[in-house]
């Protein structure tokens, strides 16, 4: 598969694509209105990916986050309401509640009242991790919380959780490709599932996970994308 990789974008992603990729070319984000309408892959950000979607007419999905089969794991419910039942004042740095827009990325400058959001109460988590899962397997798990790298740190992850949370939600319809983001809480120390990342465009964090597995994982995705619903 060709791949488009963004130029500018982060050189982790880019060099994954350059190293383990067969062919591989770069646009930016206003020069995929002149690649092929078919038949290639891009890399790079949430924008620059959405974009290629469009182009290429293929239907972006719904966001994952919160898949309902797995919702129990959280350590607060999430309820999709709108902006204007945010807090008022609250911004993204507010740790009065959590809240994010359900469109992933969506630009604040396209946030109104009734923009959907999802918003639950605010949890204070230590470690958090971001698991790589491809066709049901952990393929690898980075860490992107920026508490010092401890060893004796007593905030300890629960890999039974997490197989528990893949299993799951493996039985209940998973993408072939995500990111699952799980910290361990900083208030009574039980691991919880803090979002899925659906895998169509998604950071790469260093730890275990190979920038060929990371690419792989990409690649699933994408060809599932195209195969359409069902």
């Amino acid at each position: 598969m060709l791949l488009i990789t963004q130029n500018g974008y982060s050189p982790i992603e880019t060099w994954a694509a350059r190293m383990y990729g067969e062919e591989v070319q770069s646009a930016t984000l206003e020069g995929i209105a002149d690649l092929p309408r078919s038949g290639w892959m891009p890399v790079g950000s949430v924008a620059f990916c959405r974009a290629a979607m469009a182009h290429q007419g293929l239907v972006e999905p719904e966001p994952l986050d919160y898949p309902e089969c797995i919702a129990h794991f959280a350590a607060a419910g999430h309820f999709l309401e709108t902006y204007a039942d945010v807090p008022e004042g609250w911004t993204p740095d507010d740790h009065r509640v959590h809240a994010k827009p359900y469109r992933t990325k969506l630009d604040p400058s396209l946030w109104t009242p009734e923009t959907p959001f999802w918003i639950a109460n605010w949890h204070r988590f230590g470690p958090e991790y971001r698991f790589y899962i491809r066709q049901g397997e952990i393929v690898g798990c980075g860490r992107y919380d920026d508490r010092d790298d401890d060893p004796n740190d007593p905030l300890e992850l629960d890999m039974g959780r997490v197989l528990a949370m893949v299993n799951q939600y493996q039985k209940d319809g998973a993408p072939a490709g995500y990111g699952l983001d799980v910290g361990v809480s900083d208030e009574d120390g039980l691991t919880y599932l803090v979002k899925v990342i659906d895998g169509w465009a998604f950071g790469w964090y260093r730890g275990t996970c190979h920038p060929r597995d990371y690419l792989s994982l990409l690649k699933v995705r994408w060809q599932e994308i195209r195969s359409g619903p069902g």
